[in-house]
């Protein structure tokens, strides 16, 4: 597995190409096309961790480039599609909906290599968390390498966990389902690295450690 990154704008929101030889996914797309450096990959799926203009402003570009088809959670397609609702309009940004094909996924899917049509040899597994809390339909992707050199384990946590706190709650989420969100991800092994939606990558046990949101008992806990 080869992993890069790409942080992008103001924001610095995190665009990840993960690539299993030639075959790749995006996670995030939020750097145009144009100017990522996708020589030799062949793109086969695109994932949206949550609908908001600053991970999929180039979701629709990103699709037509490269036929792929994108990915989200079942109840953030809608939010996906309409500008009024991706906080696109909010904060005056161009309007580029998502358009069909979307791909619409459930907690607990499981997706592997062979849903993707990859050529590589390197086994793995991809797990579909739903953790609303920062939008309704938020979710993290848990990518396991059974094989290689770096086989271990990955979550992309979009804008629900960063390192040292989680995503804020008041842009189409609530901090009760946050906080049943990260009550999930404490269930997750140590050694899980975690790479969010802005910000440098953790682990599940540095955000065991150190993370308030993991720490505390409950919300009360923490004001």
């Amino acid at each position: 597995m080869e992993l890069r990154t790409y942080p992008l704008g103001p924001l610095q929101s995190n665009l990840y190409l993960i690539a299993f030889g030639s075959d790749a996914f995006v996670i995030d797309p939020s750097v145009p096309y144009d100017i990522l450096d996708l020589s030799g990959y062949r793109i086969r799926g695109i994932f949206c961790t949550h609908s908001h203009y600053d991970h999929i402003a180039e979701a629709e570009n990103m699709r037509k480039q490269t036929g792929a088809i994108v990915l989200v959670h079942e109840s953030e397609c809608e939010f996906l599609m309409d500008p009024s609702k991706n906080t696109a309009m909010s904060f005056g940004l161009p309007k580029r909906p998502v358009f069909a094909p979307v791909c619409e996924l459930k907690d607990g899917d499981l997706l592997t290599a062979a849903d993707f049509d990859f050529e590589s040899e390197e086994i793995f597994t991809i797990s579909v968390i739903h953790t609303p809390g920062h939008t309704r339909g938020s979710m993290c992707l848990l990518f396991q390498v059974k094989t290689g050199i770096n086989r271990g384990q990955y979550l992309f946590s979009g804008d629900t966990v960063f390192a040292g706190t989680v995503g804020r709650t008041d842009l189409g989420g609530n901090m009760a389902d946050m906080m049943r969100s990260v009550d999930r991800l404490k269930q997750l092994p140590d050694d899980v690295t975690v790479y969010p939606g802005h910000g440098p990558s953790t682990t599940i046990g540095a955000e065991k450690a150190n993370n308030p949101y993991f720490t505390a008992g409950n919300y009360d806990d923490i004001i």
